[in-house]
């Protein structure tokens, strides 16, 4: 397919960064404290057997919000990690019990876009040029602000395969920022994941609309998607580039998947939802739709769960 976004003017064009006036009467409304966890969030935990960790294959950790680890068949692939307990003045709903220096070596690491909580700057720091970073286009400034040289840059539909994966960049409804001066310089999107057994999609950051039918129709079965849940209240505020627990639900039909693991939610509180509410109402619409329980796949943070069709070592 057709590369889309070589000139990078055109980013500024699909953005749908919300306009600086609704970003006002958006923090003008909301309280000082409104992104602090509440008492009344339940987030469900597990000490991460890490050492345990190492010797597994085939396997997916859920660091917590949109950060992940994928072990296939031993290459360990990182998705846009974060590891810290704050963001700014938001704080992490649960502390983590490792940190990334024990999840080393890695092989890969995935980058949708470049938010704040889906890139810490520390992570490159601390890997550096031992793993391959597979960013958007328009990142790389990023990375030569780290001295990182060990990337490949992808526009949306483009795809990279080395070791028996391949790693496909495909859209989403998103923007970019990550200082005051660099809205919309860098691409954003998703990834498909293939090896020779399993498919998986990471939706990375985005709102509802059509690509989910697209990708369906282009890439074929989705053994797996990684779907956000959360940070959609108000949604006339996040509509755009956040999906609801209702709006994950129909991408995941419209993606004919047959597993669905829900992320971002339960660290930071970014929206006016409690932290543990997109999960609550995602429960709710699975049982009222009535769909198989086992296509669910709810983890807590610091759970893991092994693949499907693939050896069951986790």
């Amino acid at each position: 397919m057709a590369f889309v976004n070589r000139d990078i003017n055109t980013f500024r064009s699909i953005s749908s960064a919300p306009r600086l006036r609704d970003v006002l009467r958006w923090r003008i409304k909301s309280s000082p404290f409104e992104m602090y966890s509440r008492a009344s969030d339940i987030i469900p935990v597990v000490n991460t057997d890490i050492g345990s960790l190492k010797k597994k294959r085939n396997f997916i950790l859920w660091i917590g919000h949109s950060s992940l680890m994928i072990d296939l068949d031993g290459r360990r692939i990182l998705i846009d990690p974060v590891f810290t307990n704050r963001l700014l003045t938001v704080k992490r709903a649960v502390s983590l019990n490792y940190d990334l220096n024990d999840l080393l070596p890695i092989d890969y690491v995935l980058i949708s876009h470049n938010h704040i909580d889906h890139l810490e700057s520390n992570v490159l720091r601390i890997i550096r040029n031992s793993a391959r970073y597979l960013i958007p286009l328009g990142l790389d400034y990023f990375m030569k602000r780290y001295r990182v040289s060990n990337y490949v840059s992808f526009d949306w539909y483009e795809s990279f395969k080395e070791r028996g994966i391949e790693f496909i960049f495909v859209p989403a409804q998103h923007w970019s920022q990550r200082g005051p001066f660099d809205r919309n310089r860098s691409l954003w999107g998703g990834f498909i994941i293939r090896s020779s057994r399993i498919t998986i999609y990471y939706a990375g950051d985005t709102g509802y609309f059509d690509i989910f039918s697209k990708l369906k129709k282009l890439y074929g079965n989705i053994d797996l998607s990684i779907l956000p849940i959360g940070a959609y209240a108000p949604r006339w505020f996040s509509y755009k580039n956040h999906m609801s627990p209702y709006d994950a639900l129909k991408a995941f039909c419209d993606l004919s998947s047959d597993r669905f693991l829900p992320v971002h939610w339960g660290a930071f509180r970014l929206g006016r939802e409690g932290v543990d509410e997109p999960i609550r109402r995602l429960f709710s619409l699975w049982e009222k739709e009535n769909i198989e329980e086992e296509r669910l796949i709810f983890l807590p943070v610091g759970g893991v769960y092994s693949l499907p069709g693939m050896s069951k070592t986790a």
